[in-house]
């Protein structure tokens, strides 16, 4: 569920609002200050923290840093929170969001499917810098993929990456990820 602010706000305010925010999980969409639901499923908390792992492990420490969730992603009007986000090392450490993330990753829940698989790949995809978005099921192991393809343009349809034995391929960085290492033991 998400709950809209009726007041219009700028992006500085909104930055002041969750620096000072306690508690709960908010967005900033087109002036307004957006609420999510804050929780998930022990299946979607396990496929956030098996993606990040994986990602550490594979991606240079020297060049790539791997946040999520409490790290914005501003597409100029909006601030979204992915939860699994890379970016290039460099970035300033005080900074409260980039707009220069090179791979954004959602999982799933029922009440961000509409968002994450209709509204955010526009968003995302608007970025120069964005490389890949990927969008994984917490249900099954299956992920949905647009890639910066090598003409710069993404393709209208995304990949559908399905079964466990199938792998994650992200070539702009050298990527090859089983699913079986992100969904293994899930459901259980």
């Amino acid at each position: 569920m998400n709950a809209t602010a009726g007041i219009k706000v700028d992006k500085a305010t909104f930055y002041r609002f969750i620096e000072r925010q306690a508690e709960g999980r908010f967005e900033y969409d087109r002036g307004r200050i957006v609420q999510h639901m804050t929780g998930g499923t022990l299946d979607h908390a396990q496929i956030v923290n098996d993606l990040s792992f994986v990602l550490r492990r594979l991606l240079s420490r020297k060049d790539w840093v791997v946040t999520g969730q409490s790290r914005g992603v501003d597409t100029g009007e909006t601030v979204r929170y992915p939860d699994v986000l890379v970016e290039r090392r460099g970035a300033s450490a005080k900074g409260l969001s980039t707009d220069s993330p090179t791979l954004i990753i959602e999982v799933l829940s029922p009440s961000t499917a509409e968002l994450d698989l209709n509204v955010k790949p526009a968003e995302y995809m608007s970025l120069a810098s964005l490389q890949a978005y990927i969008v994984a099921s917490q249900d099954e192991p299956r992920l949905t993929a647009w890639q910066r393809q090598p003409d710069g343009t993404f393709p209208d349809q995304p990949q559908i990456v399905h079964g466990l034995a199938e792998m994650l391929r992200v070539p702009s960085l050298g990527l090859e990820v089983p699913l079986a290492d992100i969904y293994q033991g899930l459901g259980g």
